[in-house]
């Protein structure tokens, strides 16, 4: 007697991604409705009777095919369905939906076959194009690692990426309140994009809201060639406050590793923060946080070159740098000078003006050699003075006071000045005048016009 079998093919096409992010606000996006395409397919011409596809059978088997990212096991795992179970063919649809409905693959087909009272079922998938790294900002009882190998056992399709669009983040999210509501941690998971403004989104962030992590103690293992003293005080603004992952992190390669920048350890890097939660302090679920330090060599400054045209003599700018050759090459002095030098041009009428560093480091002789690229841009000149506020007597008095003169190169500065020489000129008050200057740059002509608005002090 030869079994009835056969075989039903379903589409299923996912939700689509979500667009660019606005900021950073937090993942909103509705998911469209599913659609699903139902093909029935008859196998080697047998039939199959409409009794036994109403009626459930036996599940002797689940296996899939097709993605390169997850492992059979773990698609099978994800469709709900376990082996020895009753079910009927309307059963298999619902978990080809609900893979589809996560968002990890581009397309869900499936397929049974029925052997008297048993059935075995093929998935056949293909994995998404686009996945977004997941970042965990402050679930301090548990380890990185921990944290990870939970959420896998629960969501079998989650290996620390999530598609952009489906189910996924909202699963994650469950399974997390769910993993802290069984340590006892009643909270909740908000999630956000992340990426640049008005930008793609390049990751999704998960953090706990509703139960305070303050910081209570930081220590960064490593530190051996500087006093472990500075760089605990670098680190003082992170106490006491919450724990969050991304930021004490770019706090430390930032204003902790000037610690470092500022006696030429140009090379000094922080790794990923890692909290633990402290036993026995006043305030509960209080943590240390661990950061690593990986120092490197200390570089001296070899000197320093020059480029670009400049209206202003290289040897006279080199005058406003403080930083002295053969010394250890601080790179937070440096930078700050550097942007300094900008002010310098700007009186000049180089607006636009700009500066970039950039060290040249000799592995060899632990020696830097800083490249200067000055980038003074076009002149722009004063076009139209206006004085508003004060008779005509009094604003042609004024205008030939000014120094600055239409067609002169134009300084922003200036007129910070103008009023204590301008207020001999003016009309008597009984409180003073004050000067609200107002400036018009046109680029296409290189000429910024004023506006010199003067208004007498009220008194109170």
């Amino acid at each position: 007697m030869r079994a009835n079998e056969g075989s039903v093919c379903l589409t299923v096409k996912p939700s689509p991604p979500l667009p660019h992010v606005r900021g950073l606000s937090v993942l909103s996006q509705g998911l469209q409705a599913l659609e699903v395409i139902l093909v029935a397919l008859l196998l080697s011409g047998h039939s199959v009777s409409s009794a036994q596809n109403a009626g459930a059978f036996r599940l002797a088997g689940v296996s899939a095919v097709g993605s390169k990212r997850f492992e059979a096991s773990e698609i099978a795992r994800a469709t709900g369905l376990r082996v020895g179970e009753d079910l009927t063919p309307d059963a298999l649809k619902k978990a080809a939906a609900s893979l589809a409905s996560t968002g990890v693959f581009a397309h869900v087909n499936y397929r049974y076959e029925t052997r008297g009272n048993t059935m075995t079922a093929l998935f056949t998938v293909q994995d998404a194009t686009t996945f977004l790294p997941c970042t965990f900002e402050n679930f301090v009882w548990f380890s990185p690692q921990e944290l990870l190998r939970e959420l896998h056992s629960r969501v079998p399709l989650f290996d620390g990426s999530v598609p952009p669009g489906g189910k996924m983040v909202d699963l994650i999210s469950a399974q997390l309140e769910a993993m802290l509501e069984a340590r006892g941690i009643h909270a909740q998971v908000q999630v956000e994009p992340v990426g640049p403004l008005g930008g793609p989104v390049q990751g999704m962030r998960f953090r706990e809201v509703g139960v305070p992590v303050p910081v209570r103690k930081i220590e960064f293992t490593g530190v051996e060639k500087i006093d472990a003293a500075l760089v605990q005080e670098a680190a003082r603004p992170l106490l006491n406050k919450d724990y969050d992952a991304s930021f004490i992190r770019s706090f430390s390669r930032e204003a902790v590793a000037a610690v470092y920048r500022q006696r030429g350890y140009l090379r000094a890097e922080f790794g990923d923060p890692v909290a633990h939660v402290l036993v026995g302090e006043p305030t509960s679920n209080s943590v240390l946080v661990t950061v690593p330090v990986s120092e490197g060599e200390q570089y001296h400054l070899k000197g320093i070159e020059w480029s670009g045209e400049s209206a202003i003599p290289y040897g006279d700018l080199a005058k406003s740098m403080h930083v002295v050759g053969g010394t250890p090459a601080n790179a937070v002095q440096i930078e700050q000078d550097v942007l300094s030098l900008i002010l310098l041009f700007h009186p000049k009428g180089y607006l636009m003006a700009d500066a970039r560093s950039q060290p040249v480091l000799d592995n060899a002789t632990h020696s830097a050699v800083y490249r200067i690229e000055i980038r003074q841009g076009d002149l722009y000149r004063l076009g139209k003075l206006e004085i508003a506020g004060l008779d005509e007597a009094h604003a042609k008095s004024l205008e030939k006071l000014s120094r600055l003169r239409p067609g002169d190169p134009y300084d922003a500065t200036y007129w910070n000045g103008f009023l204590q020489e301008a207020v001999r000129h003016l009309p008597p008050t009984a409180s003073g005048w004050k000067l609200r200057p107002e400036q018009t740059i046109h680029a296409d002509t290189k000429t910024v016009d004023v506006r010199l608005t003067f208004s007498p002090v009220l008194s109170h």
